[in-house]
């Protein structure tokens, strides 16, 4: 694995947008062997994405893609997102997904063949419950996230939300914060029993696999495929997408069976390893 490049030396941990994307990137030899995309090329256009696939494909590199979401949360418009998928998994030498219900839209949308792979690990710990109440993080409300007050009255959790929130938000808030780093993040939600995703749509969630990390529960909504994400998990139940008294419900149903099972943690880097391998003519 190539280390992460330094796009901005005030902040050197960032390591997006990535200039592999870029074909200036590719103008020096690069000693690649497969790309692999699992996120980060939101920012590019519909033009942009096909040529770095161009260019991938003039070096005579392989694309593994991972489709983690088939609509992109932080759009309304998923018009030029669909099609980088598109352009995306034709080009691809193998795609993966993350639960069985997408790899079924994958397929049937874009007629692609497509190989599960669990979510990979996030983080490492222990829950430290000091609340009894359940939370729920909305950060800077993305276009996913439910804004309607009501819900979260009738959930009842303890809400955390950016200082930039709206303000029917920020002002029904138990805590308004800056971004958190990930330690603090991971000591906050670790606070909790439950942790209600909040989302009116969706696909996969990082924030379900890292609660679950952490051995903390998650209701998730009924839409997209987070419940197909972590299938068998006692530690995740659903509730009705919107529906703040059905997620009250959720809840109080993983609080009554709490702690769960741990779930097991992943460890993909086998199965990645053996499609590079074969991706790269190397088997």
């Amino acid at each position: 694995m190539l280390p992460d490049p330094v796009v901005n030396p005030d902040k050197p941990e960032q390591w997006w947008p990535h200039p592999a994307f870029t074909p200036e990137w590719w103008i020096n030899p690069r000693k690649v062997d497969v790309v692999h995309v699992h996120f980060g090329f939101e920012h590019l256009t519909v033009q942009q994405t096909r040529q770095f696939t161009e260019v991938l494909d003039r070096n005579g590199i392989p694309l593994v893609l991972t489709i983690h979401d088939l609509d992109n949360p932080h759009l309304t418009d998923q018009t030029n997102y669909h099609e980088q998928l598109r352009i995306l998994t034709r080009a691809a030498a193998h795609v993966f997904t993350l639960s069985q219900q997408a790899a079924e839209l994958v397929n049937r949308r874009y007629n692609s063949a497509v190989e599960v792979t669990p979510h990979p690990a996030i983080t490492k710990g222990q829950p430290h419950p000091t609340t009894n109440r359940a939370g729920v993080f909305l950060k800077s409300v993305r276009a996913n996230v439910i804004t309607d007050p009501g819900f979260y009255r009738d959930l009842g959790a303890e809400i955390y939300i950016h200082e930039n929130g709206p303000l029917e938000l920020t002002s029904m808030a138990d805590h308004v914060h800056m971004p958190m780093d990930d330690q603090t993040l991971h000591t906050t939600i670790a606070r909790h029993r439950v942790v209600v995703l909040p989302y009116k749509c969706g696909t996969h969630s990082g924030w379900l696999r890292m609660c679950r990390d952490l051995g903390v529960s998650v209701a998730v909504p009924d839409c997209g495929c987070y419940a197909s994400q972590m299938p068998g998990d006692d530690g995740v139940a659903t509730y009705r997408t919107g529906d703040g008294k059905d997620a009250a419900r959720a809840v109080a149903m993983l609080e009554s069976c709490y702690p769960a099972r741990p779930h097991p943690v992943p460890d993909v880097s086998g199965q990645h390893r053996h499609v590079y391998l074969a991706a790269a003519g190397e088997l």
